[in-house]
Parts: C-alpha cells; sequence; structure tokens
C-alpha cells in the first residue's frame, strides 16, 4: 500500500510508493505559490534519494520563476537559520528525518526560519486541491550554490551567551560522535572541534548510510556506547540523519534517554537566569515532568504546546521565553534560532560539564528522576482522530487535556494519547517514578484503544 503523510511536519512517504517526482512537483507549486517570491534556501540530508527529489525541487521553482540557494548537505538548523540570516521568504529541506532509508520528505519553512504551522499548512492543502497554473515571474529562476552554510552555524553557536567557549577548551573534552552518517556528519564534529574537543568519529562519513536504525533512541546507541568505553571519552552524543535531535551517552557508555537532553540543556540556562528573569521553559505536552520540577528548585514554570516543533517555537516568539523544545532530543534556543538544533544542544551540554567541572553521568544522576514508556498502535483504516474523539468522551470525567490529543495527569505519572504527524498510528507515552508504573499505564490504555479499533 503506498503511504504519503501530509501534516505540519511536510510531506513523507515510501519512495516511488507514495512518494514520487510527481508529488514533489505538485508540493513544490503549491508551496512556491503561498511564498510568493523568492529566494529559497534549499538544503537535504545525505540519504541517496536526496539528490534525485533535491533536483526536482530546484527545476520546478526554477521553472516558476523563483530563485534557490542550494546549501547541499546540512542539517535541517542550518537550513532554518540561513533562512532567517537572509531573511529569506522560506526554504525546504529534503529529509525524512528519523524515518528509514526507504522514505524520503520535504519539509517546509517560512520566514523567520520557522516550519510552516497549522493555517499555512491548510492553505498548502488547498493550493494542492487547485494547482495554480501560473509562473511567480517571466523569467526562470537563477539557482546558485553556497558552501558557508555550516560555517556560519557554528559561529553562531559560538557566539551564543551560554556557551562558555574557554571553559570547555580547558576540559579538553574526549567525545565520540555517532551521525549515523547523516547530515551532521561535518557540522558537529567540526562544532564541537571549534569549543576545543578532540573528536572521535563514528558514523560521519555523510554517506548516508545508516548503519543501525536512525532514531536516536537507547537501543540504537549500542555501538556508540561501546566506542565511548573503547576511547575512554568524556561522552558520546548521537543525531538523527538531518541533525536537529541529539542523544547522550555518558563518560560509561550508558545512554541517556533522550528526554533529558532538553532537561540537561535547560539546567545550564538555569544556573545562568537572572532572578528577575521569570520567562518559562517551553516544551510539548509528551515532554517529562522531570522538566517542571527541575525548574520549580530554580522558581520557574513550564509552559507546554501541543506536539511539534513548530508549536513550540511559535510560543517561544510570543513570549519571552528562558529554553524551549521537545523530549525527542530537540532544544530550541532563540538567540540562536527557533528551531531544534544538535549543534546549539551539544554546546549547551558540554559548557554544564565544563562549568560544574563534573561528569555527565553525576549531572544526570542529581536531575529529577522519571521514566517513560513509549508504544505505537498501528490504526488500521480508522482515522486516529476518531478514536481520540472516543477517548476523550470515555474519560470525560478526569478534565483532560485535549490541546493535542488526550492526556490524563495524575499528581506523580500521566498517560497521553496522540496521533502522529509523521505515521499512521497513535502514539501513547507514560510517565512515573518507575518503570513498573509507567508500563502498566501503557498496558491498559493500549487495551482501551485496541478495543475502540475493533
Amino acid at each position: 500500500m503506498a503511504i504519503l503523510i501530509s501534516g505540519i511536519s511536510g510531506v513523507r512517504g515510501l519512495i516511488d510508493n507514495g512518494f514520487d517526482d510527481d508529488v514533489v512537483k505538485k508540493h513544490i507549486n503549491a508551496f512556491a505559490h503561498l511564498m510568493g517570491k523568492g529566494p529559497i534556501i534549499l538544503g537535504a540530508d545525505s540519504r541517496p534519494s536526496g539528490p534525485r527529489f533535491l533536483k526536482v525541487v530546484k527545476e520546478t521553482l526554477s521553472n516558476l520563476g523563483l530563485d534557490t540557494i542550494d546549501l547541499g548537505v546540512v542539517p535541517t538548523p542550518t537550513v532554518q537559520l540561513i533562512v532567517k540570516h537572509m531573511n529569506a521568504p522560506g526554504g525546504i529541506i529534503v529529509t525524512a528525518s528519523h524515518n528509514p532509508i526507504e522514505w524520503n520528505a520535504l519539509k517546509f519553512v517560512g520566514e523567520e526560519g520557522l516550519f510552516l504551522d497549522a493555517s499555512a499548512h491548510e492553505k498548502i492543502q488547498s493550493l494542492l486541491k487547485n494547482p495554480p497554473t501560473t509562473q511567480l515571474s517571466s523569467q526562470k529562476g537563477n539557482a546558485r550554490e553556497s558552501k558557508t552554510a555550516i560555517e556560519e552555524h557554528i559561529q553562531d553557536v559560538l557566539n551564543l551567551t551560554l556557551v562558555n567557549k574557554k571553559a570547555v577548551a580547558e576540559k579538553n573534552y574526549k567525545v565520540v560522535v555517532d551521525a549515523i552518517n547523516g547530515a551532521g556528519s561535518d557540522a558537529l564534529p567540526r562544532m564541537l572541534e571549534a569549543l576545543g574537543c578532540e573528536v572521535i568519529r563514528l558514523n560521519c562519513l555523510g554517506d548516508g548510510n545508516f548503519v543501525h536504525t536512525p532514531e536516536p533512541l537507547p537501543e540504537n546507541l549500542v555501538q556508540l556506547g561501546d566506542a565511548v568505553r573503547e576511547h575512554h571519552a568524556h561522552i558520546g552524543i548521537a543525531t538523527d540523519p538531518d541533525a536537529d535531535r541529539l542523544a547522550v551517552v555518558d563518560e560509561c557508555g550508558e545512554p541517556l534517554v533522550e528526554e533529558y537532553t532538553l532537561v540537561l540543556a535547560s539546567s545550564l540556562a538555569l544556573r545562568h537566569a537572572p532572578e528577575s528573569d521569570t520567562s518559562p521553559i517551553i516544551t510539548n505536552l509528551s515532554t517529562t515532568m522531570a522538566l517542571d520540577d527541575l525548574a520549580a528548585r530554580y522558581g520557574r514554570k513550564v509552559l507546554r504546546t501541543p506536539v511539534g516543533e513548530i508549536h513550540v517555537a511559535k510560543k517561544m516568539r510570543e513570549i519571552p521565553s528562558l529554553i524551549g523544545g521537545e523530549g525527542n532530543g530537540g532544544v530550541i534556543l532563540e538567540a540562536c534560532h527557533l528551531g531544534r538544533d544538535s549543534l546549539v544542544a551539544s554546546s549547551l551540554i558540554l559548557t554544564l560539564m565544563a562549568e560544574t567541572g563534573r561528569s555527565i553521568s553525576d549531572i544526570n544522576n542529581d536531575l529529577p528522576r522519571y521514566i517513560m514508556v513509549k508504544h505505537k498502535i498501528s490504526v488500521g483504516q480508522k482515522n486516529p482522530k476518531d478514536v481520540l474523539e472516543q477517548l476523550a468522551l470515555r474519560y470525560a470525567d478526569q478534565q483532560p487535556n485535549l490541546a493535542d490529543g488526550v492526556k490524563l495527569t495524575w499528581e506523580d505519572s500521566w498517560v497521553h494519547f496522540r496521533a502522529s504527524n509523521t505515521e499512521p498510528i497513535i502514539r501513547v507515552f507514560a510517565e512515573g517514578q518507575n518503570t513498573k508504573i509507567a508500563a502498566e499505564l501503557v498496558e491498559h490504555y493500549t487495551r482501551e484503544i485496541e478495543r475502540l479499533l475493533e
């Protein structure tokens, strides 16, 4: 069965089984008419199908009359940053993020380097239903390339107030980087070397050979953990194929769950925040409550949004915030740009280590501790939103949070059900003070959802 998924994360699907040249042309035509002008900033991750689809993107935009600037294989946040730097109307990244090699996708970036929101997505859908046939200029668009984007990105991170270059350099940290041969293969090691670290490159060829499952979850970081132990490194870090998310392995080779990337980065931001600044930390509904407990130590609050980078980023643009991000390893610092960024995340965590003089395992052990269990349920031919509406009605007496799916919260635990933005599934997240509590919540409510699917 052909798979094509369209949402605020863009459009993605199985290559030539849902996602093909024709799909790309149609979506680029819609995006171009939404933007109305160029230049459009382009980038891609390293998967082998990238050049094929990037060529279609460039040709389609040029035929419509829009100029393009191709950054090549770069992290997704690099494209977002360059859109912001150039005050460009938008950008397009050819990447399926954490999806396997058989997938590819288009991520659409709007003004200020933010991903498209729900309103812009609706306009794209309208343009897809009634495709414009006019060119946007009487002449073909000019296509050019730029090879300086990664260096610009690195310099922006080095200039962040929270990044203590001197302290990190003095520690001579040894860092193992697993970029899964993705878009961070060049950028992340260069960033760390600029901070004065000794970098051991693991899967940093940038050839799109995903040597293990590409999502940076603990079960996929075994090779990284082994390399950290072998090289007696201070820390190991891993990214997904488009390098917006970051996962950490401690000096013993043990993976920290991706939820704690944002908690670690927030710990540094909280340490540096003046008492007069009461700005909240902004994250989504499925991120660990360890963030709330940590913020409370400093008299701070956590403000939560629906899941999806754009929701967090838009809220950060609306109100002053200390830091933001998501529990999937995504850290957002507005001082750099409003997007998840593994270069920012790694620099903040290394600064935290350097300024405290403590190992990453010691720092992690002092953080509030909860266990999260995640599960996903295939909905088959059913609409996941219909299932979620039934759950909301069934548990109405528990006053569920319906801002994004259905979330039930107790004093020290919660469970959250929501339709995935990227797959035809319902995600079930639960968190508690130990694995038993979280697993029982997942098991109980998974049975409830499966009954509704019968």
